[in-house]
C-alpha cells in the first residue's frame, strides 16, 4: 500500500520529473483580438405601440377595490365562481372581473369579443385586430389562441379563433413571467 501511495505521489508530484515541451514566451506568440457578437434582442418596451402603460379597461384598473368597482359599474348582472382561479368573477354590462374576494386582488379584467368596442386608459378602440395592432404596436406574443402585448409587469392578450382574426375577447391582467 505504501509503494502505491509513493508512486502516485511521485506522478503527481510537481516536483517528478517529466520531459517538457518547449513553450514559447507570451512577447513570441501572435494574439488576435476578437469582438463578441452582441446579439439583438427586442425587448417588450421596444414593440409597444404608443399606449406606454395599461391603467384601466374599461373603466376597471388591476388596483381597483370590490368597493370602487361596485360604485363605478353598480350591482353585478352575475357573480359566479371560477373554476381555475377559484375566486369569484364579477360580470357587468360591459366588462367581467375576477376578482378574490378574500385577498381584494383583481385577477383580469375580461372583455367579450362581441363588444363593439373597448376602453383602454380611456381611449375608445374598436373590436377589430386591426385597430388594436394599431394602438398597442407589435405583439410581444402571437400565440395559436391570440396575441399577447405587454407593458410592465401587466399584459394584454387578445384572444382569437384559431385561423382567423376574429377576436373572442380581451384580457387585462398581471403578467408574472417576467
Amino acid at each position: 500500500m505504501m509503494k502505491l501511495l509513493l508512486v502516485m505521489f511521485s506522478v503527481i508530484s510537481p516536483f517528478s520529473v517529466q520531459p517538457a515541451a518547449a513553450v514559447p514566451a507570451a512577447q513570441d506568440m501572435q494574439w488576435t483580438v476578437v469582438e463578441e457578437e452582441v446579439p439583438e434582442v427586442n425587448l417588450a418596451a421596444d414593440r409597444s405601440g404608443p399606449v406606454q402603460h395599461f391603467r384601466t379597461l374599461n373603466g376597471i384598473s388591476l388596483n381597483d377595490s370590490k368597493g370602487h368597482i361596485l360604485a363605478e359599474k353598480g350591482q353585478p348582472l352575475q357573480k359566479k365562481v371560477d373554476p381555475y382561479l377559484g375566486c369569484p368573477e364579477f360580470e357587468f354590462n360591459d366588462v367581467k372581473v375576477g376578482l378574490c374576494e378574500d385577498t381584494g386582488e383583481i385577477q383580469y379584467v375580461h372583455i367579450d369579443g362581441t363588444e363593439g368596442r373597448l376602453k383602454l386608459n380611456e381611449q375608445w378602440i374598436d373590436m377589430d385586430i386591426e385597430s388594436i395592432r394599431e394602438v398597442l404596436g407589435e405583439p410581444y406574443v402571437v400565440a395559436e389562441d391570440g396575441e399577447v402585448y405587454l407593458r410592465g409587469h401587466q399584459a394584454i392578450k387578445v384572444y382569437m379563433k384559431p385561423g382567423t382574426e376574429r377576436i373572442d375577447g380581451v384580457d387585462l391582467f398581471e403578467d408574472h413571467l417576467q
